[in-house]
């Protein structure tokens, strides 16, 4: 007898031929007597451990820990374009505009470290190379070499430049009594993006003029002081009478001898 006639006659005697369907096993929910090492959770770190990771570390070797940092580089290209741009529109005025806009409208509480870096970086590049083009207009051929010490110059001038003076201006205003809104990575920022209109004006130098030597350092000179000065002076008037015409001759100094370098070292 087969298999179909057994289900004929299981049908013939009314009973049900249903087969008895056995409760499904919950891997989820495991039993009171089931291994207790299955019931540990897969994330073997605490919460409180985890959220901590997440915050910024507070040990005293806080500045070799690169997430102190990622605060200041968490920045769109949106954003950044915006900066750029605004840091070049000095002369912008409107009775409703704060002189100090640049810090108080576009950078706000949020400054970076991303564009100072990278504006840095590249107007290093393009002074290196237009400096040896520019050398190689004025000299024959035969005579000319690339000169990779120009190159050297333009990164530690340039760096001591955009990094250099605001540690030095934040050490200053430390001794001479804490300005609010003036720190570090603020100073840093605005000397940064400072140097954006040294960039097309280096690329000018590439002309063999010394009328556009001049010329074009001169503009770009005076574009990062405006961008400096309208910033500053109204944080830096706060301060006493005396601590504020140091202060803003010490700014005006260094950017006078900025122009200077540029046109001397470089394109001379």
């Amino acid at each position: 007898m087969n298999d179909e006639d057994d289900l004929l006659l299981l049908n013939d005697t009314g009973e049900d031929s249903s087969p008895t369907l056995l409760p499904p096993i919950s891997f989820s929910d495991p039993s009171p007597m089931s291994n207790p090492q299955q019931q540990q959770p897969l994330n073997l770190l605490p919460q409180q451990q985890q959220s901590s990771n997440l915050a910024p570390p507070s040990s005293m070797c806080w500045c070799f820990d690169l997430r102190s940092y990622q605060p200041y580089f968490n920045v769109n290209t949106s954003t950044i374009k915006t900066r750029l741009i605004s840091s070049t529109l000095i002369h912008k005025l409107s009775s409703t505009r704060s002189p100090s806009y640049f810090l108080t409208d576009i950078i706000k509480d949020q400054p970076d470290a991303y564009g100072p870096f990278w504006i840095t970086m590249t107007l290093v590049f393009v002074v290196g190379v237009s400096s040896n083009i520019n050398k190689w207009i004025y000299s024959s051929e035969e005579d000319f070499e690339s000169d990779i010490e120009s190159l050297l110059n333009a990164m530690w001038i340039i760096y001591s430049f955009s990094f250099g003076i605001p540690l030095i201006s934040f050490l200053a205003l430390r001794c001479l009594g804490e300005i609010p809104g003036l720190n570090f990575i603020t100073l840093f920022t605005l000397y940064g993006y400072s140097l954006t209109t040294y960039i097309p004006a280096c690329l000018l130098c590439i002309i063999p003029s010394q009328t556009v030597h001049w010329l074009s350092l001169l503009i770009a000179s005076l574009f990062s002081t405006g961008l400096i000065f309208r910033n500053l002076v109204e944080k830096i008037m706060e301060a006493e009478q005396t601590k504020s015409r140091a202060l803003l001759g010490w700014f005006a100094g260094c950017q006078l001898i900025m122009f200077f370098v540029m046109k001397l070292v470089f394109y001379s």
